[in-house]
């Protein structure tokens, strides 16, 4: 696995309370606890992200949604049927 190594300063507090969490259990160690919360806040920024864009886009009427809906039945029963003959 390639990684980049980083300096974090953080306040005395917040490394007190990473060192809590270790203690626990809740992680090995700072580096792993910094892992999840980077990965945390890189997931939290691409769910805003695509929020925005869905808000964004124009909204499906009833009628779209239905049909769509039917597709994916339709495509359902396709696979099914298929995926039925192969077995049986």
């Amino acid at each position: 696995m390639n990684a980049d190594t980083e300096v974090v300063r953080l306040p005395a507090k917040d490394s007190a309370l990473i060192d809590h969490f270790i203690k626990l259990g809740e992680f090995k160690n700072k580096g792993e606890f910094i892992t999840y919360a980077v990965k945390k806040a890189i997931n939290e920024v691409i769910l805003r992200e695509l929020e925005e864009k869905s808000n964004a886009a124009p909204q499906m009427s009833y009628k779209d949604v239905d049909k769509l809906l039917t597709e994916i039945k339709d495509i359902r029963k396709k696979i099914w049927e298929g995926y039925a003959y192969r077995v049986f």
